[in-house]
């Protein structure tokens, strides 16, 4: 097995020295050393990867500071699994470096980002007693604290435990022993287990812990409510549940013992038949009040039959209009069929705008979401006065810019019978997929334009442009947009949300005062193209929205159901449980972009309100 991996990981480091050949072997260790730390301190972590793995390959064995900067470049790219291989074959070969303790952090680290707490736990706590300054022991008892808020089973402290020889490290144990029973109201191991921590050991992030915990020991009715989370926390869809779950213990981290609920955790495997043998078992017991999750669609379909007396809550939209068939499902977000209409009607209903043009993919799921906009705007009264279909990637859309832009030209007072032969050359160019320069002659560059031919006329007839975009293809859209001149307010919906692509000076100033209708609205979603840390953000709103469910008098099952109609304003996105059965979440988050995007409002179908920031 070890000569596997050991094979394994030469061929990682091979390959990554093939793909950078010219690093120069004219350098010394020492100049491509600083080299490669300064990409990874700009952040340019591919580079950075390619440059320490030709470090490593240029010597005759691994160097130990080379390889631990390899495997971090590896673990700030996400990937996880190829940087614990290299890092515990670090372990395994140079045990006895003076890196050994930088070795053990971020394989704490890496534990920790893939959701293996104990592990990271146990880890953690080994390295302690060796850290002396307190930068980086204020680092890893963060990290420590973020494995304790998560709940660590009791069983595997106590054998944690009855290893520990450190003082210090018993205690922080104990005190994750204490956090662990009251997360499951065991009183009397919450106080066996405070009464083994020596609080002359712990800093006062622990204290801090300590104190409420203590306090909760004299409190009546403290004991929080027990709320049941499935997710994929193993298998291909993995990372989202993880990510959920990070938002969650995130929750647990602010709220401390403060919160009044409790989340015991199951993995759902991405199985459909795990998730719907799991709701069964949670349905028989008594002290569980409700259910977030699943997330996944075959997961959710796979419950949708059984007629839970548990309030589920959906952390998303689900399958398309499953809302309207069921009634024990409550979706926390708002579907892509709600996001669409709701444009339309701030569109017309809020901004009064009457000439709409839409340019979308016609892929089946894209033209689903567009057919839904464009129903909704029949159904107001308005007839777009252009649509616009491209199929490919859009690295190239003048067929359809032109298009528009002759429509502009058409809305014009006088203007629209004068053009009929450029509109027939578009379409049938469309039409036919050809240049139609092969068979007309046009006027050279350097002829004088009439309006009509110049570009460079400003047409304002369109009062607004839905451009609902895939993921990735903002940078094509956008560079083309300042081609056309078309001055319009642009809606977008959330693969508009990248803030770094939007910044750009071909893109940025052309698309001022445009609006994207999203389901939530966040720095973390704007500034991150991996939108699945979405799930990170909505679980720090959801599980404020349980807190916010749950009192004194809201103990039950049905009072908890009851409570369910109140609407809630979070950080991000806001609930409100509209639909045939009031069991989908009907608001949508307005954000605006004017130098940086910022959440301007919310629209719940009814009112647009205003966050004035």
């Amino acid at each position: 097995m070890k000569i596997i991996k050991n094979k394994l990981i030469l061929c990682i480091l091979l390959f990554y020295s093939f793909i950078h050949a010219e690093f120069s072997d004219t350098l010394s260790y020492y100049q491509k050393f600083d080299i490669a730390l300064h990409s990874f301190k700009q952040g340019r972590f591919r580079l950075s990867q390619a440059q320490f793995s030709d470090i490593i390959n240029s010597k005759e064995s691994y160097e130990p500071t080379s390889l631990i900067m390899f495997a971090k470049s590896l673990y700030a790219q996400k990937k996880y699994d190829e940087a614990e291989n290299i890092i515990k074959s670090e372990l395994q070969n140079f045990n006895n470096s003076d890196y050994v303790i930088h070795a053990q952090i971020l394989l704490s680290d890496i534990y920790l980002s893939k959701g293996n707490f104990t592990s990271a736990f146990r880890n953690y706590l080994s390295v302690r007693p060796a850290i002396n300054d307190s930068i980086n022991l204020n680092k890893l008892d963060e990290s420590l604290i973020l494995c304790i808020s998560n709940g660590l089973k009791e069983n595997l402290l106590e054998n944690i435990l009855m290893k520990e020889k450190n003082s210090e490290n018993r205690s922080i144990i104990n005190l994750s022993r204490a956090y662990q029973s009251w997360l499951n109201g065991d009183n009397y191991n919450l106080v066996n287990a405070l009464n083994g921590v020596n609080k002359i050991y712990l800093n006062n992030k622990y204290i801090k812990i300590f104190k409420k915990l203590k306090a909760t020991t004299n409190k009546q009715n403290s004991i929080p409510i027990t709320i049941s989370a499935i997710f994929p926390l193993s298998g291909n869809d993995k990372h989202k549940g993880l990510s959920y779950l990070m938002g969650l213990s995130k929750y647990l981290e602010r709220s401390q013992i403060n919160s009044s609920i409790r989340f015991v955790i199951y993995d759902s495997e991405g199985s459909s038949i795990k998730t719907l043998e799991l709701v069964k078992e949670i349905e028989l017991r008594s002290d569980i009040r409700g259910i977030v999750g699943p997330m996944l669609k075959e997961e959710i379909l796979a419950i949708s039959g059984f007629n839970s007396l548990i309030p589920i809550l959906i952390p998303n939209s689900g399958p398309s209009d499953l809302s309207e068939i069921v009634h024990n499902l409550f979706f926390l977000s708002p579907s892509e069929r709600i996001i669409a209409e709701r444009t339309a009607q701030i569109i017309i209903k809020f901004f009064g705008f009457k000439n709409i043009a839409v340019l979308s993919p016609a892929d089946t799921e894209s033209k689903i979401i567009t057919d839904y906009f464009l129903n909704e705007c029949h159904q107001l009264g308005i007839k777009p006065i252009a649509v616009e279909w491209y199929s490919e990637k859009p690295e190239n859309l003048s067929k359809q810019f032109k298009s528009i832009r002759n429509t502009a030209w058409s809305l014009i007072p006088g203007e629209s019978n004068k053009y009929d032969l450029d509109m027939n050359i578009d379409s049938l160019d469309a039409l036919f997929d050809v240049d139609v320069t092969d068979f007309l002659s046009f006027k050279k560059e350097d002829d004088p334009m009439d309006k009509k031919d110049s570009a460079k006329v400003v047409l304002e007839s369109i009062d607004a442009f839905y451009v609902p975009i895939r993921k990735g293809e903002l940078t094509y859209i956008g560079t083309q947009f300042p081609i056309y001149n078309l001055k319009t307010t642009i809606f977008g919906n959330e693969n508009w949300l990248n803030i770094d692509v939007l910044k750009d000076a071909a893109i940025g100033p052309h698309v001022q005062g445009m609006k994207v209708i999203s389901s939530l609205s966040s720095e973390l979603l704007i500034t991150n193209d991996n939108l699945d840390i979405n799930y990170y953000v909505l679980a720090l709103d959801h599980a404020n929205f349980l807190e916010s469910l749950i009192s004194k008098n809201r103990k039950n099952k049905k009072n908890i159901i009851m409570k369910l109609s109140d609407a809630f304003i979070g950080e991000s996105t806001s609930i409100f449980f509209q639909g045939k059965n009031k069991n989908i979440n009907g608001v949508v988050q307005v954000l605006e972009f004017k130098k940086g995007l910022n959440r301007s409002g919310y629209y719940d179908g009814l009112n647009l309100v205003r966050i004035n920031k």
